[in-house]
């Protein structure tokens, strides 16, 4: 491990950033943000474009919390952070709109280069504020085992959702409200959320690809180990635990701004644990995981909320499970979890390492077939 961490510390981070741009992972990044581009050109209802969103602001939302564990920790509280981010960026960016609206004698600000800054700038000040708060939780827990954080962070989101309840004169949680639009949903903002998932999960796998992130796997293999060779672990543990907050705080300030509105439910346990749900879904540990998984629960999700899949679940299963519910989130969260514990069970590595046995079986036989060509 010694030899490892010297042989990072001589690479410069410029030569890590020119080696990553000739590797695969970012050849296919490429493709991806291409392809991910091109979607509005073929899919034009507003379901695809609403779904294809929303997938890339949870693959942020799940690759943030990919990234604690990463670094050997855990949370059940990262609603805590994902609704700091989204209050925060909502409640100045209608400020700051109100300003500007007076300045400009309109009611609203027009939606212009000046409305794009402000979203860029609220959306960032989301992410630092949760990162701040982050820092301050990181502080005073750092020296916790993983799943001692991971309840002491379900318990802070217990408060967050309390302390908003209790501040509703600043926050205005209870009741909720919409935030100013600075760019216009459908197209403009899913080019924009495009831009922050891509920025993003690129960012965190370049720090798990530097000499940072070697440090973190050395912590989560065995934190005494990597105390014992130098690693400071308590200093990279909180450096993991900021970094994450921050990216959970971005992904709820694109996702309040998304759907229009907030309000105190964002701190719910339900948003706690679905970055943990599509990780552990798409594969704990790797880069694709928190991505796949969020395709598969987001699209399973929305798709059985549809209107004619939801009256076909009320007459099939309704009578099935009359004291479950009657039609709607009863009978989603129903099979969803029967999907979840099937994946556990027969595919505890996640849907990741199921694609790649496939796509080497495949390999495998595609260079068969010229050599059976040979033998006739």
């Amino acid at each position: 491990m010694d030899c490892l961490v010297k042989k990072e510390n001589d690479m410069p981070l410029k030569e890590q950033i020119i080696a990553f741009l000739h590797t695969k992972a970012f050849q296919l990044l490429v493709v991806s943000f291409i392809i991910l581009a091109l979607i509005p050109i073929f899919v034009t209802d507003k379901f695809s474009i609403f779904l294809f969103t929303l997938i890339l602001i949870f693959s942020i939302y799940a690759s943030s919390w990919n990234f604690l564990a990463n670094s050997g920790q855990g949370s059940l509280g990262h609603a805590a952070f994902l609704g700091i981010g989204g209050f925060t960026s909502a409640i100045i960016g209608n400020k700051i709109a109100q300003a500007v609206a007076a300045t400009t004698g309109g009611y609203t600000i027009p939606i212009s280069a000046l409305s794009l800054a402000v979203q860029l700038c609220v959306i960032f000040i989301g992410g630092l504020i949760s990162a701040g708060i982050g820092l301050l939780i990181g502080l005073a827990c750092v020296r916790l085992k993983a799943w001692y954080l991971a309840m002491v962070t379900f318990g802070f989101s217990v408060i967050a959702f309390a302390l908003s309840s209790q501040f509703d004169f600043i926050t205005h949680g209870n009741q909720g409200f919409a935030p100013q639009t600075l760019v216009q949903n459908g197209f403009p903002f899913y080019f924009l959320v495009i831009t922050f998932a891509v920025v993003s999960i690129t960012a965190m796998y370049l720090i798990m690809k530097s000499r940072m992130g070697l440090a973190f796997r050395a912590i989560k293999e065995n934190e005494s180990e990597a105390r014992m060779i130098g690693i400071n672990t308590s200093k990279y543990k909180l450096t993991a635990f900021v970094i994450s907050t921050f990216f959970a705080g971005i992904a709820g300030s694109l996702y309040v701004y998304f759907i229009s509105f907030v309000d105190n439910s964002i701190f719910s346990p339900t948003n706690s644990f679905l970055p943990l749900i599509m990780t552990v879904i798409g594969g704990l540990g790797t880069v694709s995981g928190p991505i796949i998984g969020a395709i598969f629960l987001t699209s399973v999700g929305q798709i059985l909320n549809l209107q004619g899949v939801n009256q076909t679940l009320s007459a099939t299963l309704g009578p099935l499970f009359p004291k479950v519910g009657y039609a709607g989130p009863p009978l989603t969260y129903l099979i969803i979890g029967v999907i979840l514990l099937v994946i556990v069970i027969f595919s505890p590595q996640g849907l990741t390492h199921q694609f790649r046995k496939l796509y080497t079986y495949i390999m495998t036989e595609e260079k068969k077939e010229p050599k059976k060509n040979e033998g006739n």
